[in-house]
C-alpha cells in the first residue's frame, strides 16, 4: 500500500453494528476480515499478536491512533494482546462513531 511505513497499521472501518459497550466494524488484517470493537472506556488499545508485531509493541507500550480527517491524534496504551481488536479510547470512538466510520493509523508512539 503506497504510503504506509512498515511500522503503521492502517485499517478503513465502516461501522457495522451497535453493542451494549459500543460499536463494531470489520476490518481487514493480512487479506483476512477481523471485526474491530470500538467503546469509549479508556482502557486501551487491544492488538492481534502479528498486529503488535508489525508495529514492535507490547501490553503498556504507548501507541498513537490517527483518525484521518480529524486534526488531533489520541495517545493510548496497549491494554493486551490477544485474540481481539478491541480500541477503548473516548476520542477515537467518538469521532469513528461520528463520521460512521473512519480510515485509522495505528503506530507506536
Amino acid at each position: 500500500m503506497p504510503g504506509v511505513r512498515a511500522e503503521e497499521l492502517v485499517f478503513v472501518v465502516d461501522v457495522s453494528s451497535f453493542t451494549k459497550e459500543g460499536f463494531e466494524g470489520s476490518v481487514m488484517f493480512e487479506g483476512k476480515p477481523v471485526e474491530l470493537e470500538f467503546d469509549s472506556g479508556n482502557k486501551g488499545v487491544f492488538l492481534l499478536p502479528g498486529m503488535a508485531q508489525r508495529i514492535h509493541v507490547r501490553k503498556g507500550s504507548k501507541v498513537s491512533v490517527v483518525v484521518e480527517d480529524v486534526v488531533e491524534s489520541n495517545t493510548a496504551t496497549v491494554g493486551g494482546v490477544g485474540k481481539a481488536l478491541r480500541i477503548s479510547n473516548a476520542g477515537v470512538y467518538y469521532a469513528v462513531g461520528r463520521g460512521g466510520g473512519a480510515v485509522l493509523r495505528i503506530r507506536k508512539a
